[in-house]
């Protein structure tokens, strides 16, 4: 009987902990047609010249990543990373955020949307990057 009423709990708890597909505040929504495209900028880097950050965001919820940190290697020579992966949209109190799911292993990028022209850079949801100038950790969207 107690094994019985422990699964009944465990199951309640997995039900409830499952995604929020109803589209409020929370859950992980498709990209917005409007927001597919290329977003480019060359953000700060505590160990190169600079980090570039080129995304190309598809409107079928898949993403590209390719990030170039420059003078990584020294002696003018970037290191280039590429990722690609599904991407979503997460509404929170706070505003909307990208949320680029590459395979496994890889970590999760996120990005707040301040516009669909702009997006920042973020460490994790609602965590925003640089109080002092968190304009430096945005990419642009390419005409």
């Amino acid at each position: 009987m107690k094994k019985l009423a422990l699964f009944v709990i465990l199951a309640a708890f997995a039900v409830s902990c499952g995604n929020n597909k109803s589209g409020k505040k929370g859950g992980n929504e498709p990209v917005r047609a409007e927001m597919s495209g290329t977003f480019k900028g060359t953000l700060p880097a505590a160990d190169c010249s600079g980090i570039e950050y080129l995304l190309n965001l598809e409107p079928q919820g898949t993403y590209k990543l390719k990030t170039t940190y420059i003078d990584g290697e020294g002696d003018g020579i970037d290191i280039v990373f590429t990722s690609e992966g599904r991407v979503v949209r997460v509404s929170k109190e706070d505003g909307e955020y990208l949320r680029l799911l590459p395979p496994p292993g890889n970590d999760t990028i996120y990005f707040k949307t301040i516009t669909e022209e702009r997006l920042r850079l973020v460490s994790h949801l609602s965590n925003e990057p640089g109080a002092l100038a968190p304009e430096l950790y945005e990419i642009e969207k390419q005409k």
